[in-house]
C-alpha cells in the first residue's frame, strides 16, 4: 500500500520549481495590488488563501484565490472594482455572496475576493469573511505537523479520480477544506480509509472538541444544516457544518471506493477518468437499456452550466417517473451530453390515476367521480379497494426530455 501512496505522490505533487514560480506569481500580484491600492488612497490588506497558500495545492493546478479586505463594506462598494481593474487587464465580473473578479495572470487562473476585515469570524456575515480565517488555522495545523500536506494530496486525488471531489452542487461532493480537516482529524489517508471502512451516517468530526458528544453537537445544529450524512464542525465557528454540500450519494461512493481499495491496494482508484458519452453508450449497451443524449450549448464556465443542467435532470427525472418510465441512470458526461438511460423509450397511452378509497366519505367520492368523468379518458372504475380513472401521459420520452432541456440545447 505504500508503494502505491508514494508512486501517486510522485505524480501528484507539486514540483520544488513550479511551488517556487507559484509564490514568485504570488508575491507579484500582491505588490501590484497594494501599490494601487496605496496610490487610490484606500487601506487593503491583500492575502493569498486557497490551498496554495497552505501546501495543499496539487501538481498542475494554476489558481491562485486572493482575499482583498478593506475595512469596510462601503470601501468594497467605492474602491474593490476600480482598484481591480486598475490593477490587471481582461478580469471579468463573476456574481456570487458578493460579486467577484476572476481572470488570467502569467498562465494562472486568478480570483480576487473582497471582504472586510473583522478580527473574528464570529463578527463575520458573508461566506468570504469568514473563509480567510481558515488561512491561519490551517497554516498552524500543517506548519506543526507537515507530513499531513502529502496527505490530503492522497485524499484529493482519490476524490477527484471518483468524482465526488469538489462542494459545487454538480457534485455536492468533499471540498478541499473539509479534505484538510478530515486528515487534520484522523492524522492520515489510511487512518480515514480505515475509519470510512465501518462507518455509518451520520458520522461527526469535531477536531477542537467544541461539543462534548456527538449526539450533543447533532442536538446543536439546525436541523437543515445537517442533513446530509456527515458533520464537519468548523473548528472556528461551532454552528457551521463545513460539510454541509456532502451529499449521501458521495459518502456512500466514498465508503464504497475505500472499502475497495482497503482490499484490492488498487491503483487505478487514483486514476482520473471521467465519463463520457461513449463510456454512457457502452455501458448501455452492456445493460440493456434505452439510451438517450443530448449535446449541451457551449456558454460560459462548465461547472456552472453542469450544475444548473443537473438541477433540470433532476426535475425531468422526478416527471418521467410519475409518467411510468423506468429510469437506469441520468447524468451529465464531461464532454457535455446530458442522458438517460430507461428501460424502455416509450410507455402506453394512458396511465392509472388512483383516488380514494371506495369507502371515502361520500362527498369526496362525488367529487371524484364528477371531476374525473369528464377530466379521464374512461369513467371512475374500482382497482383493489381503490377508485381510479385513466388518464393520458406522455407517452415518448425522447421529445418530452428536448423539450425540457430546450434552453440548455
Amino acid at each position: 500500500m505504500e508503494k502505491v501512496f508514494l508512486k501517486v505522490l510522485s505524480e501528484i505533487k507539486p514540483s520544488n520549481e513550479e511551488t517556487k514560480m507559484l509564490n514568485e506569481v504570488s508575491s507579484k500580484i500582491i505588490k501590484v495590488l497594494e501599490k494601487n491600492a496605496k496610490e487610490l488612497g484606500v487601506n487593503i490588506q491583500a492575502v493569498l488563501g486557497g490551498s496554495a497558500s497552505r501546501g495543499t495545492n496539487m501538481k498542475g493546478n494554476f489558481d491562485l484565490d486572493f482575499f482583498v479586505r478593506f475595512d469596510s463594506e462601503k470601501d468594497i462598494i467605492e474602491h474593490y472594482k476600480l482598484l481591480i481593474t486598475k490593477s490587471f487587464d481582461g478580469f471579468k465580473i463573476v456574481h456570487g455572496t458578493r460579486e467577484y473578479f476572476n481572470g488570467i495572470f502569467e498562465g494562472y487562473k486568478v480570483e480576487f475576493v473582497p471582504s472586510i476585515k473583522y478580527d473574528s469570524p464570529n463578527k463575520a456575515k458573508n461566506s468570504a469573511d469568514i473563509s480567510f480565517f481558515h488561512i491561519d488555522y490551517l497554516k498552524k495545523k500543517f506548519d506543526k505537523n507537515p507530513e499531513l500536506k502529502n496527505e490530503v494530496l492522497l485524499l484529493k486525488q482519490f476524490l477527484k479520480a471518483n468524482d465526488i471531489y469538489g462542494a459545487e452542487s454538480a457534485r455536492s461532493g468533499f471540498s478541499g477544506y473539509v479534505c484538510e480537516l478530515l486528515i487534520i482529524y484522523f492524522k492520515g489517508f489510511y487512518n480515514l480509509l480505515e475509519y470510512f471502512e465501518v462507518a455509518k451516517p451520520k458520522v461527526v468530526v469535531d477536531i477542537e472538541k467544541h461539543y462534548k458528544s456527538s449526539d450533543d453537537a447533532i442536538k446543536a445544529f439546525n436541523k437543515n444544516k445537517i442533513s446530509g450524512p456527515l458533520l464537519v464542525v468548523d473548528p472556528q465557528l461551532p454552528l457551521r457544518n463545513a460539510a454541509s454540500c456532502v451529499s449521501m450519494t458521495s459518502f456512500s461512493e466514498f465508503i464504497f471506493k475505500a472499502r475497495l481499495f482497503l482490499r484490492t491496494n488498487d491503483p487505478k482508484l487514483f486514476n482520473i477518468r471521467g465519463i463520457k458519452l461513449s463510456l454512457v453508450r457502452e455501458r448501455s449497451l452492456r445493460r440493456g437499456t434505452k439510451l438517450i443524449a443530448f449535446k449541451l450549448k457551449k456558454e460560459g464556465d462548465f461547472d456552472i452550466l453542469k450544475a444548473k443542467a443537473l438541477r433540470k435532470l433532476n426535475q425531468i427525472e422526478s416527471s418521467l417517473e410519475k409518467e411510468g418510465f423506468g429510469i437506469y441512470s441520468y447524468g451529465v458526461t464531461d464532454d457535455s451530453y446530458a442522458y438517460f438511460e430507461l428501460e424502455s423509450i416509450k410507455v402506453s397511452k394512458a396511465k392509472k390515476h388512483f383516488g380514494p378509497v371506495v369507502w371515502c366519505e361520500p362527498n369526496n367520492f362525488s367529487e371524484f367521480v364528477k371531476k374525473w368523468s369528464i377530466h379521464g379518458i374512461s369513467k371512475p372504475y374500482v382497482f383493489g379497494n381503490k377508485l381510479v380513472v385513466d388518464v393520458l401521459r406522455t407517452e415518448d420520452s425522447k421529445d418530452f426530455i428536448k423539450k425540457m432541456l430546450a434552453d440548455y440545447l
